[in-house]
């Protein structure tokens, strides 16, 4: 089914990710040779030591990284070699092997590599982030902050999550971070943080309306590598500028007829569900391109501040915490699925013209895959779209299997074909 006509009219914009990223990590990195204070976070909890001016490593977003420049399995290597299982979650053990290879010098990739905190914030979305914090304050000593972020099982539930979420955060974050700084929280930095954040991630979204046309101007890959100036720029400039340009390129494109996939656009309109695959977006564009399959679409994108309008800098915390524990946000209800996914996936079918669905199944986090195979079932039963399970994981290569994707790739894409005719 492969043909080679078509290719990738690759976005020039992104090519400014790397340097953004690099130069975010390159700081923190050499930040305790400048007297500074480091951080690391997990969950939504880094925008606290960012807004006091601490240097703060992101738990995804350095899994993200390290599978992004090809570092991932040897670090993974010292994990397992020092004890971990390779069955836990590949975040969680590459900040193990991370972490044991500074303690005892084991050789890895110098980019790999990060100071080792003065202190851990546990912002537990999963259990996975609670063993990350436990096991590094077992190895290396460092004191930890936790923070409860309970999923809501219904949408009734928000309301008085978001309350107890708000307390932890003004009554034992802040506060041990005042500890731990020797100053007082700057709420003023804090609302500078959130206006930037409000206008990068308005414009971002802006850029996402471009997958709604036939053909798509862009790819979701080129979206998922453009979450990094969230996280990497919070508060900083660069950000805006980046979404700004981004926006730019694509009115051009769609001005000039330019689509995403060469010659004249995609024969496939993929919808993706899952974890970005960090460490193998090379090779999924590969196994797609050529059949002429284009990842359009998605729930991932949506974790992280879907409704920017909301964001208030005369309110920051509230409003930070509010977009995390947002009804309308589809992850709240994520891992409880099919429940809160099937109307929410049924619209984005229909808004996006999707063809097929491949859902993304990570062995190392099977708490955000449930029933995928209930929710592909009811999908097909409704709209008349196959789906298949890809069985893989974001940033682990000994759990990845080429011809897994290729028998599931194609039965998908036959299936969708079938059906035209």
């Amino acid at each position: 089914m492969a043909d080679t006509k078509y290719k990738i009219n690759r976005l020039q914009t992104t090519n400014d990710i790397r340097p953004l990223v690099d130069k975010h990590w390159a700081e923190l990195r050499t930040a305790k040779e400048r007297g500074e204070k480091v951080a690391w976070a997990s969950g939504p909890t880094f925008i606290i030591p960012y807004a006091m001016g601490v240097k703060c490593h992101f738990m995804a977003g350095y899994a993200a990284y390290c599978g992004g420049i090809g570092a991932a399995d040897e670090v993974l290597k010292v994990a397992e070699m020092t004890g971990d299982l390779p069955e836990t979650c590949s975040y969680h053990r590459l900040h193990m092997g991370m972490a044991e290879a500074v303690r005892k010098g084991i050789s890895i990739n110098p980019q790999a590599i990060l100071p080792i905190p003065d202190i851990m914030i546990s912002g537990r979305f999963c259990t996975e982030m609670s063993h990350y914090a436990e096991g590094l304050h077992r190895r290396l000593k460092v004191p930890v902050v936790a923070v409860e972020l309970p999923i809501p099982y219904e949408k009734e539930d928000v309301p008085r999550l978001k309350k107890f979420v708000l307390g932890q955060y003004r009554d034992v974050l802040i506060p041990r971070l005042e500890e731990f700084t020797g100053k007082k929280f700057n709420y003023d930095n804090l609302s500078e943080i959130i206006k930037n954040l409000k206008e990068a991630t308005m414009l971002r979204n802006q850029c996402w309306e471009f997958f709604k046309t036939k053909p798509s101007h862009w790819t979701l890959w080129d979206y998922g590598v453009s979450i990094a100036p969230v996280f990497y720029l919070m508060g900083k400039p660069g950000s805006t500028e980046y979404y700004k340009k981004l926006l730019k390129e694509l009115q051009d494109r769609k001005e000039k007829g330019i689509p995403a996939m060469a010659p004249e656009g995609e024969k496939y309109r993929i919808y993706w569900d899952g974890w970005i695959p960090w460490a193998f977006l090379g090779k999924f564009m590969r196994k797609l391109t050529p059949r002429g399959a284009l990842a359009i679409c998605g729930r991932y994108p949506w974790e992280f501040f879907p409704h920017p309008e909301r964001l208030d800098p005369e309110n920051p915390l509230e409003s930070f915490i509010n977009c995390f524990f947002d009804e309308d946000n589809p992850r709240v209800f994520s891992n409880k699925a099919p429940k809160g996914s099937l109307e929410y996936i049924s619209e984005l079918i229909d808004e996006y013209s999707i063809d097929g669905l491949i859902m993304f199944s990570s062995k190392t986090c099977r708490m955000w895959n449930l029933s995928y195979l209930d929710i592909i079932d009811a999908l097909d039963k409704r709209h008349g779209v196959p789906g298949v399970v890809i069985e893989s994981d974001m940033i682990d290569s000994s759990m990845i299997s080429d011809s897994q994707i290729d028998t599931r790739l194609e039965a998908l894409l036959e299936t969708i074909d079938g059906r035209r005719r």
